[in-house]
């Protein structure tokens, strides 16, 4: 299970390097895959999925866990079919009106991404990385948009962390239910490979290697590689508390990040 943008991706970029590609569409051939990523399904298929080339029995092995983990596909049939979604806690506040306050609140640094996402909220930096050279001024802006978004949850509705979940991924922050994140796409993708592929998992699903970039508290995988499954593998910051999280490592003891340290590892493997 990998995250997708800075984790197959190098920060900035779109699309996997040609090596990594060959790699995971490999690796599709033997077992089931997923990308667990913050885009929604239509971002995935225009700015990732080409770039991988997949075909044939390789789709049947493809899974996304799209939106930060509230709505799961598969590609058994050859196109995109929803096996699970999480619902939205429109009783603690509603998505439309909480879509519509968030305008203001980050309006200095970015703008809330009314598109294609069905579950989670999003909101982009007013820099787009795609527009400049320099990634570390997009995730600057990311990093402000997070801090304010969480000082409006934290004034306006005390004890959100139990319905809501923010994460900062560094190019723009996602707003999912609590029970509809990453660890929960985990969760949802180890359900299925029981059900529909009869793979002998373990409650906790450590036999599915997890692969992020942003454990870090507040960030994108902080759920991801510090919840209760998986085997989790970092290939950007570290959680330092977290002491079952892996690095990537060379043969002369650098530590590996991004696409290069995915690359590393499958390899490895």
């Amino acid at each position: 299970m990998f995250d997708f943008d800075g984790t197959v991706t190098e920060p900035g970029q779109y699309s996997p390097p040609q090596e990594l590609a060959d790699e995971l569409r490999s690796l599709a051939g033997k077992m089931p895959i997923a990308f667990c990523t913050g885009r929604q399904l239509e971002s995935f298929m225009n700015h990732g999925f080409d770039s991988l080339g997949f075909n044939g029995d390789e789709l049947k092995n493809l899974f996304l866990i799209a939106e930060n983990g509230s709505i799961g596909y598969h590609f058994e049939n050859g196109s995109a079919e929803e096996f699970y979604r999480a619902d939205w806690p429109e009783d603690f506040v509603s998505r439309a009106k909480l879509m519509e306050d968030l305008v203001e609140v980050v309006k200095e640094f970015g703008m809330v991404y009314n598109n294609a996402h069905q579950v989670v909220v999003v909101m982009r930096t007013k820099i787009h990385y795609s527009e400049v050279r320099d990634i570390e001024v997009v995730n600057a802006l990311s990093k402000q948009i997070f801090e304010v978004v969480a000082a409006y949850f934290a004034r306006e509705y005390p004890g959100y962390e139990e319905y809501f979940h923010i994460g900062d991924s560094g190019i723009g922050v996602v707003i999912c239910p609590a029970k509809g994140d990453k660890d929960n796409g985990i969760q949802k993708f180890a359900e299925y490979l029981r059900a529909k592929r009869s793979l002998e998992l373990g409650n906790e699903a450590r036999e599915i290697l997890v692969i992020g970039d942003s454990p870090q508290v507040g960030g994108n995988d902080h759920y991801f590689l510090n919840g209760d499954y998986g085997t989790p593998y970092t290939v950007g910051h570290l959680e330092e508390s977290n002491k079952n999280l892996r690095t990537v490592v060379s043969i002369d003891g650098k530590r590996l990040m991004h696409a290069e340290g995915t690359l590393h590892l499958l390899k490895g493997l």
